[in-house]
């Protein structure tokens, strides 16, 4: 009997040891201590204790022996990682912090998204309608998560489109994938997931009214409504996109201004204007209207005099900038650096580029009443040339000399004058369809809306928006390819060979 016991007790220990641990694996996932989880810890704590009674002796060197002493250390150690552990993941819960360390901060919200986070109001409610396997649930999720933990009046909650059917068909929803954002009796919807997309419509939703940008017409201006690589199709994207309703106005057929008419553009006008639609311009921002002038090189003064009411000459010549130019063409001023003003204050660090612009000079004396300033100039290098139409090109000494300027706000002395606002820039390239399709990551976007939230007085939105994302590619030569492909499936599993081999022989 006593040879019986030796030789099974220990297994009585393990079997005991594993019901317990059986036991307490149930007790966590159900929640509660089943009637067969109680019996079954029951029975391991009878079996431990009956082998503890039977073998006094060998209990006793197995819990003061070395092995013991070590073991308990290790789980001492396991214990206090597991607490660390947990104390890290609670300090995580009530203090969101996250480091983006991509060069493009891609996972990081703009400065707009935050901005417009910042002055939210009135709560805003977002419902996502995914089902659990919907394409970009994780992206949109990851997102939103981002957007709450920014504002407190910004909440969310994710709805399953076929569980539940009736709310889905509550808000008209037919599509997995479907965002909806809620601000009161007012709803916005959207199927995208970036957070160009979450911002558009968090940004509709937040406005009561519509400003209207509108586009003058009738002198080959440039249009918003074409798809052509001179026009503007891909900035009215972008204003639509902020909330901005876009049209079209000819003061050659009406000179009723449109009441939701917040900003005129004259984008790169080709025949002059008649001097009755002149008249009517300066009326326009004399009576508080806001203009932006975009002026392309070869009409010498498509605004017949205009601009020196409000101290702004706009020679016809194309500035040439040898030291600052995009990727080597002289033609197309770079400028990294500009003028503090509020449309300005966020773009440092942005390069922007002007193909084929002219200067944009402010005339002494200035205008009683107004108060101008350059924000975007050349660099000193830079010279307007006047002979632009030649083959060969080459500063003379009747031909000004950089810093030129490049884009110039003119604006009331007097707050509160009554009169409007007006910005210039001698090109209108820089939004084109060409320029926006073909060249990601610089500033040209960011400076055209800037000026335009600012001419809208919608100063809140003059920020850096979400960017597109880029894709980054890796190119091997074959010479890598194989260098890697080796060193992974053949040198790294020869080298832990070799260190096991000399291991093994130094302790022989």
């Amino acid at each position: 009997m006593r040879k019986w016991v030796d030789l099974y007790s220990k297994y009585l220990a393990l079997l005991g040891l594993a019901c317990i641990v059986v036991a307490l694996g149930g007790w966590l996932v159900a929640g509660k201590a089943q009637l067969w989880v109680e019996i079954l810890g029951s029975v391991g704590v009878l079996l431990v204790a009956a082998t503890v009674l039977l073998q006094p002796a060998q209990a006793r060197a197995v819990l003061t022996g070395r092995q013991v002493r070590y073991g308990g250390n290790a789980v001492v150690m396991s214990i206090a990682f597991v607490l660390i552990l947990g104390l890290l993941n609670y300090l995580g819960a009530r203090h969101h912090q996250r480091w983006d360390v991509t060069a493009e901060k891609s996972f990081s919200l703009s400065e707009q998204t935050l901005q417009i986070l910042k002055n939210l109001k009135e709560p805003v409610k977002v419902k996502l309608f995914f089902t659990p396997q919907a394409y970009g649930r994780t992206e949109a999720e990851d997102l939103i998560k981002e957007y709450a933990i920014r504002s407190d009046k910004l909440s969310y909650e994710f709805i399953d489109p076929v569980t539940q059917r009736r709310l889905a068909l509550d808000y008209q929803v037919s599509r997995d994938g479907t965002i909806v954002f809620e601000r009161g009796s007012r709803r916005e919807v959207t199927f995208g997931y970036q957070e160009q997309d979450l911002t558009s419509t968090l940004l509709k939703v937040t406005r009561d009214t519509v400003k209207g940008v509108y586009f003058l017409t009738g002198h080959q201006e440039r249009d918003p409504d074409s798809q052509e690589q001179e026009a503007y199709g891909l900035i009215k994207q972008v204003l639509e996109r902020e909330n901005y309703k876009v049209g079209k106005f000819n003061y050659a057929i009406t000179d009723t201004v449109p009441s939701d008419m917040a900003v005129l553009v004259v984008a790169g006008p080709r025949k002059p204007l008649s001097p009755e639609e002149i008249s009517r311009l300066k009326q326009y921002v004399n009576g508080g209207g806001s203009l932006f002038i975009l002026a392309e090189p070869g009409l010498a003064d498509p605004f017949g005099g205009m601009l020196a009411a409000y101290g702004i000459e706009l020679p016809d010549n194309i500035i040439i900038d040898p030291a600052k130019s995009f990727f080597g063409d002289i033609a197309s001023p770079l400028v990294d650096s500009y003028e503090f003003h509020q449309i300005t204050k966020d773009l440092g660090g942005l390069t922007t580029f002007f193909p084929t612009a002219r200067s944009v000079v402010l005339s002494e004396p200035g205008p009683e009443g107004w108060k101008r300033q350059l924000l975007v100039t050349t660099s000193k290098d830079s010279w307007a040339e006047t002979s632009y139409r030649e083959r060969e090109v080459r500063p003379d000494a009747n031909e000004a000399k950089g810093p030129l300027g490049l884009m110039a706000v003119v604006e009331p002395s007097e707050v509160g004058a009554g009169k409007g606002r007006l910005i210039v820039i001698g090109d209108a390239d820089f939004v084109s369809n060409e320029v926006l399709g073909s060249v990601v990551n610089v500033g040209n976007v960011d400076l055209f809306m800037n000026a335009v939230n600012w001419l809208a007085t919608e100063e809140e939105l003059i920020t850096i928006r979400p960017k597109e994302p880029s894709q980054r590619e890796v190119i091997l030569t074959p010479l890598q390819a194989r260098a890697i492909i080796y060193s992974n499936i053949l040198f790294v599993p020869l080298l832990v060979l070799a260190a096991g081999i000399w291991v093994w022989w130094r302790r022989r």
